[in-house]
């Protein structure tokens, strides 16, 4: 009976610092993971119609330029709309402003057919350095970015799907809060990014 008493406790001690290995092993992971994501990272993009300026006069352009869009899609008329990257810079900086989704800072910069944005992300009190490739599906309810590569901080690629993970969940977050009323198609050419409206 003492006998196996002592195989039972030892055991149980065995799976018990086992457990605590495990659970230390993870809590290293986590500090490493949320280390390297703060340390560095992207820098802001470049943009494809030059020097970006992000201020209250280009969010608002973008604004009347998307509402007199939308009014004539209203009456019934197909209507498009050319937006510069300091216009979508600016109102996607506003938006975050108003919202609290965890991103502050962005650029949008276009390419021909792809668009990248970098931002500062803060996951879990750290202040993380991103930067999105891709393009926006605007033909929905809500926009979805189709996202084709995501860089956080100094993360290896390898270690990446976590935070890559937070950072989509937040992305799309953002985007559901945002309203179609129309469909719209989007064509990136350098510098600037053309919408066009379907009733």
């Amino acid at each position: 009976m003492f006998i196996i008493g002592f195989f039972t406790g030892s055991i149980i001690r065995m799976i018990s610092g086992l457990i605590l290995l495990l659970f230390l092993l993870f809590g290293l992971f986590v500090v490493a993971l949320g280390a390297l994501a703060a340390s560095g990272g992207p820098s802001p993009c470049a943009p494809g119609g030059g020097p970006i300026t992000v201020d209250a006069a280009n969010a608002a352009s973008f604004q009347q330029k998307w509402d007199a869009m939308d009014l004539t899609l209203n009456s019934g008329t197909p209507a498009s709309a050319q937006f510069n990257e300091s216009e979508i810079s600016s109102r996607a900086d506003t938006y975050l402003e108003e919202h609290d989704v965890g991103f502050s800072d962005p650029h949008v910069c276009i390419y021909d057919g792809k668009g990248e944005g970098t931002a500062t992300f803060s996951l879990l009190g750290i202040d993380v350095k991103v930067s999105v490739r891709g393009t926006m599906d605007l033909t929905g309810d809500h926009p979805k970015a189709r996202i084709d590569e995501i860089e956080v901080g100094n993360v290896p690629g390898f270690l990446l799907a976590p935070v890559e993970g937070a950072v989509n969940r937040a992305i799309d977050s953002a985007l559901d809060d945002i309203d179609l009323e129309h469909s719209y198609g989007l064509q990136l050419t350098p510098g600037q990014a053309d919408v066009n409206g379907t009733p």
